[in-house]
């Protein structure tokens, strides 16, 4: 069963959204990581990603292989 928008556009079930997503993501093999208070964003992906570094930690840099290196701010 289809429901209709004000706008007149059908509305998928969530059911088959999550079979069946018009969007693939596949991530990068290399990420751009910049560091915003205590997250280290990924800015190079479609889909924003990140991880909680801390706030005693400063991103200084990455390694050959595109890691992220960490400097302890104390």
């Amino acid at each position: 069963m289809q429901n209709l928008k004000s706008n007149g556009q059908t509305e998928q079930p969530i059911e088959e959204i999550y079979e069946k997503p018009d969007f693939i993501f596949k991530p990068n093999e290399h990420h751009e990581w910049r560091q915003e208070g205590p997250y280290c964003i990924c800015k190079s992906c479609e889909l924003i990603h990140a991880v909680y570094i801390g706030m005693d930690k400063l991103l200084v840099g990455l390694d050959d292989q595109g890691r992220p290196l960490f400097k302890n701010r104390t």
